[in-house]
């Protein structure tokens, strides 16, 4: 029966479309061979596993003399204080020999390219930003390094000898980390790399300095001054006990640049991507005037706001006499300045910002003296 409520107050309300990009900062994949003695149903070419339980039963082994790479990679992200809610696993293919191949090893099984793999990670659109290696010989790792290379991604793995870095130091997506081979090594060990990504990738994009936290399930490294300091050189990260506590030093690209720096800018190209193409979907239209300049202007302005409060990028200072130094600023041009031929393409160009980089303090040098009197 009808109330006659729209005879005075006639209401529509339209359900607002949101465009989201899928993208995910805090995610792993590990990529790897599939388990030795796979179960009556093979795990998929690229799987999501929510808890350690899952990836063991989908046949890799995570424990023991017989643990499968990847099961202990995945053992080791679990194991971490934060856990992540979800990881994924992609498996590298077996692939046919031909006969005049040769063959060192006529029992083992050749595996697809490491590179083939992460490529069919991508198309599974889940969502990953962090591929890590689990089994992956160290000759492959640099084409690993060189695929991440040319995505919004960030690719890590670990090795053995501190005099040996498997990897160029050219790439600004690729961090490797020093464990320092010992008869003493764990199967564990080996996936260092993972624990730091899962223990680092817990912490918001912009919070976090991938240095000066303790690990879950992997031994502390032992290295002389002498090897840490090449480390710090090459770059790359390593394990060490300071004080009492062990805790992961570091924390950059082969490149040189910071993690978190390069982590922070995908998230923020990210962000403000979604913010602007989601006020022209949700609006019938923007003018190319200087009002719809400024609906434009203000998400770009939004998205560095949320990069000062996730830390990102630094708050406003003032120098030693007062003026104000901005923590980033923008500009965006005005209508009557853009040609006929722009306006008539409907695309905005020339929107700028500039940014101050919060950083972060890794070390604190303080110089003191004790006196009888000031």
């Amino acid at each position: 029966m009808s109330n006659n409520l729209s005879r005075i107050v006639d209401i529509t309300i339209e359900l607002q479309s949101v465009v989201s990009s899928g993208a995910n900062f805090d995610t792993i994949l590990i990529v790897g061979p599939g388990p030795k003695n796979p179960g009556a149903t093979p795990p998929p070419d690229v799987g999501v596993y929510y808890e350690l339980g899952e990836v063991n039963e989908a046949g890799w082994v995570s424990e023991g003399a017989d643990a499968d790479p990847v099961g202990t990679a995945a053992r080791v992200a679990f194991s971490q204080t934060t856990k992540p809610s979800q990881i994924f696993i992609a498996v590298q293919k077996p692939v046919e020999e031909t006969v005049d191949e040769a063959d060192d090893d006529p029992g083992a099984v050749k595996l697809e390219s490491p590179n083939l793999t992460l490529s069919r990670a991508e198309e599974a659109e889940t969502g990953w930003y962090v591929a890590l290696a689990a089994g992956i010989p160290e000759s492959d790792l640099e084409i690993m390094a060189e695929w991440t290379e040319s995505r919004e991604k960030i690719f890590g793995y670990a090795y053995g000898d501190p005099a040996d870095n498997p990897v160029s130091n050219i790439y600004y997506r690729t961090f490797g980390v020093c464990y320092g081979e010992t008869p003493n090594t764990i199967p564990a060990d080996r996936c260092m790399h993972v624990a730091i990504a899962v223990r680092f990738l817990s912490y918001p994009t912009g919070s976090e300095t991938w240095v000066n936290k303790s690990l879950a399930a992997v031994n502390i490294s032992k290295f002389s001054s002498t090897v840490i300091n090449s480390l710090e050189k090459d770059p790359a990260s390593y394990y060490i006990k300071i004080g009492n506590t062990g805790l992961v030093q570091g924390g950059k690209v082969r490149a040189g640049e910071w993690i978190d720096v390069i982590r922070f800018r995908d998230w923020l190209k990210n962000d403000m991507q979604l913010r602007i193409i989601n006020t022209i979907v949700k609006n019938s239209k923007i003018p190319y005037t200087d009002k719809g300049i400024g609906i434009i202007h203000n998400q770009m302005i939004a998205s560095l706001k949320e990069g000062v409060r996730r830390e990102g990028i630094a708050e406003d200072a003032y120098d030693e006499e007062g003026n104000r130094i901005p923590g980033y600023i923008t500009s965006v041009p005005l209508a009557a300045n853009l040609t006929d031929e722009q306006k008539a393409s409907r695309k905005l160009i020339d929107c700028k910002f500039s940014a101050i980089l919060a950083g972060a303090i890794h070390a604190v040098k303080v110089n003191g003296a004790l006196v009888y009197s000031y």
